[in-house]
């Protein structure tokens, strides 16, 4: 009898190390690859992409997480360059780390606030960088126009004047 299951274990051990043999990590790997995850990791900056993962239970998944894990070489200064939506390092962070905050985005009131609080970031941050855009740089333009229009006028009514 152990002789029959030896000879069942060395068989598993010689089909697992064929099909090791067998498996290519070239084609295991797709050659667009930087371009998935970039497009990956940037959909985590979508707080209703992260109630998806959530209310699907990948959030609650630790082959996710490992996953997840994995992606946080992102935000090393060779790759966190080709970020647009810096958010999302954020809320990968947020994954990773915060297990209250993984079973709250499951629910759609805390998934409405935490879109809102997005949105207020990004006007402050607006507001900061630009300050209050145009409208700003308009006024002293339109305010110099005038001023320059009321000189003129007031040229014109003294050479009105001395024409009397």
């Amino acid at each position: 009898m152990e002789h029959s299951s030896d000879n069942r274990e060395s068989s598993n051990q010689t089909n697992e190390d064929t099909s090791a043999k067998d498996i290519n990590t070239d084609d295991v790997l797709p050659s667009n690859r930087f371009e998935l995850e970039l497009e990956f990791i940037q959909c985590l900056a979508s707080p209703a992409y992260l109630h998806n993962l959530a209310t699907t239970g990948l959030l609650s998944d630790p082959e996710f997480l490992s996953f997840l894990e994995y992606l946080t070489y992102w935000k090393t200064p060779e790759y966190v360059r080709f970020i647009t939506y810096p958010h999302a390092l954020h809320f990968l962070d947020l994954i990773l780390n915060n297990e209250r905050f993984r079973r709250e985005i499951a629910n759609m009131p805390f998934r409405n606030f935490v879109h809102e609080q997005q949105y207020y970031a990004w006007q402050s941050r607006n507001k900061n960088l630009y300050g209050a855009g145009l409208q700003q740089e308009q006024k002293p333009e339109q305010e110099q126009q005038k001023s320059n229009i009321t000189d003129q006028n007031e040229q014109n009514d003294m050479q009105g004047q001395e024409v009397k």
